[in-house]
């Protein structure tokens, strides 16, 4: 498979969250009409994937303003269709599934095909969110349960996958 990288951001471009939002903001409205979307960050630990991809309170980054966008769309859309708007988290760490949403990870997560070919987990936690504080509340919850240690770099780098 080929893979298309559609932007690099420059160092004096970093900070500038409006703009790397306004880079995928057109990836929630593909994920909204039913596509499967995935932003990967990639970089060297300290090099700003945290903060492009959730921010700080002052500065949204990519997540927090995509749950917003996401509400904003289907509020858009309310008259025309109807929507439910489940969650469910996982990070792979030391080549395991775990369920970010159980904290307890009691059961064997899989990856599977449904019929229709969309992939997805089975036997993990699904949870349904109402708003965009919502999401974000569980998106917190889940990241609480994420593998982190030191480094000596970064305090809390995160040692799996999301």
């Amino acid at each position: 498979k080929q893979w298309y990288q559609r932007r690099v951001r420059a160092p004096e471009t970093r900070g500038d969250q409006d703009h790397v939002f306004e880079d995928v903001k057109m990836l929630v409205q593909s994920a909204v009409d039913g596509y499967n979307v995935c932003i990967f960050a990639y970089g060297q630990t300290g090099s700003g994937k945290t903060f492009t991809m959730i921010g700080t309170p002052e500065m949204p980054g990519i997540a927090p303003r995509a749950f917003s966008r996401i509400f904003d769309l289907l509020d858009e859309n309310v008259k025309k269709f109807s929507y439910t708007v489940n969650l469910y988290m996982c990070e792979l760490y030391n080549d395991q599934l775990l369920d970010l949403l159980d904290g307890k990870n009691s059961k064997k997560l899989e990856i599977k095909k449904d019929g229709k070919g969309m992939v997805f987990v089975q036997n993990i936690t699904v949870k349904t969110a109402a708003s965009a504080s919502q999401l974000w509340q569980i998106f917190d919850s889940g990241s609480q349960n994420r593998h982190v240690a030191s480094t000596k770099m970064n305090a809390e780098s995160s040692r799996s996958h999301l």
